[in-house]
Parts: C-alpha cells; structure tokens; sequence
C-alpha cells in the first residue's frame, strides 16, 4: 500500500478561510472521483499557527490530505487522473506552497 501526504498552505487573502474550506470540500469528494484511493483523510490544524516569514525554514501548513493506494501504479496514476488535475485547477492560484510525499506504508 502506497500513503500520499499533501500538506497545502494558502496565500494570505481575506478569502483565505473560504479558500480553505473550498478546497476542503473537494478534497472529501475525491474518492469518489477517483475509485483508486481506498482510504482518505482530509484536514485542518486544531492549533494556532505562529506567523512566520516566508523565507523562514519552517512553514505550517492549512490543510493536509492523507490518501491510500494499493499500488505503486495505483499513486502514480493519481496525479494525472482528471480528479487531482481537476483540484489542481481549482486551487493553484489559492496556494502559496504545497507539499507531498509518497510512501510505501
């Protein structure tokens, strides 16, 4: 089995929170746009995050998306599948950096 990890921090707008739960809501959706995911997680910080320069070496993320695959085939077939590109569309120009890993779990 594969785990995909993205961690997605937004851009500082005053939509930022919407931008959040916009996405949010989309990322839930995913596994039933993309029947290859077999377990997903999708959530926000319980915890306050610290402001932090955008130069610093640390940054906190907004959201996180925790997905399950099979196969290695399986993950990597994720990110051209019209469900991630679909999410990418949406949410690129929301985002100031995102994040991922895949592993074998």
């Amino acid at each position: 089995m594969v785990r995909h990890i993205s961690v997605l921090t937004f851009l500082d707008t005053p939509e930022k929170e919407q931008n959040v739960e916009t996405v949010r809501a989309f990322m839930e959706q995913m596994p039933e746009m993309h029947p290859a995911i077999r377990n997903s997680v999708v959530a926000v910080p319980v915890l306050s995050t610290p402001f932090l320069p955008d130069d610093a070496p640390v940054m906190f993320g907004d959201l996180v998306q925790l997905l399950d695959f099979d196969t290695v085939e399986d993950a990597a077939d994720y990110p051209l599948s019209k469900a991630h590109t679909d999410l990418a569309a949406m949410s690129t120009a929301m985002l100031k950096k995102v994040t991922s890993i895949d592993y074998q779990i």
